[in-house]
């Protein structure tokens, strides 16, 4: 009978831990639901929207009523681009460079210079005289690094080509006996239109020298081998 009776008890205090560890847990989903139905309604954080402003259109006003529009870099005349290195003439007067960066312009009037602007920005950058497709007389300047050397040590010479292209051969000549000899001594002009050549001279006394490329030839200067 005892041992009935511990039976009954062991199941009873089984049966009231079941159920309290049940209402535990319920309560635990009830207090759980609230917070987890909070966490779902929460809007996600959104990221802020990157603008990016539109690059203001170019505009060229050369005057008399006439303005050119810039797109992708080119300026555009009664609807089409200009090409670099084209020249238009119905009026008005506009050449493109040949590297697309500059637009020159001029209107009516004879007296009226060249205007020169950025076709980048729309900005003016001056004026000038002479028409940019006018041809330019080639010329060339030469200066020595030193009037007296001694002979055999190297002296340079340097200066500048109007009127040539880069690349162009540029030689040096020497009066020998009143007659004008090419020496084995040259160089190219350079993109900005300079040059500069490294010479040494063995003729003793007072040497006339010259540069020279094709036609073109520069001043005569001198130069004393001790």
């Amino acid at each position: 009978m005892k041992g009935n009776i511990a039976t009954m008890r062991h199941t009873t205090h089984r049966r009231s831990a079941l159920r309290t560890a049940t209402i535990s847990v319920a309560v635990g989903a009830a207090l759980l639901a609230p917070a987890a139905a909070a966490l779902a309604s929460t809007p996600a954080p959104q990221q802020a929207a990157v603008r990016t402003a539109a690059p203001k259109p170019v505009k060229i006003d050369i005057g008399a009523g006439v303005t050119l529009q810039v797109k992708g870099g080119k300026p555009y005349y009664n609807g089409k681009a200009l090409k670099p290195g084209q020249t238009v003439q119905d009026g008005i007067y506009l050449h493109l460079s040949a590297d697309g960066k500059k637009l020159y312009s001029k209107t009516q009037g004879g007296g009226t210079p060249y205007a020169i602007w950025d076709v980048k920005t729309g900005k003016s950058l001056g004026t000038q005289k002479n028409s940019p497709t006018a041809k330019v007389k080639a010329a060339l300047t030469a200066k020595p690094s030193a009037t007296s050397v001694k002979a055999w040590q190297e002296l340079r010479v340097s200066g500048k080509a109007t009127g040539i292209k880069a690349g162009t051969k540029v030689g040096l000549q020497q009066k020998q006996r009143g007659t004008w000899k090419t020496l084995p001594a040259s160089t190219t002009v350079n993109k900005s239109g300079a040059y500069t050549l490294r010479v040494k001279l063995g003729l003793k006394g007072k040497n006339e020298l010259r540069m020279k490329s094709g036609a073109t030839l520069s001043p005569v200067f001198t130069v004393t081998v001790r």
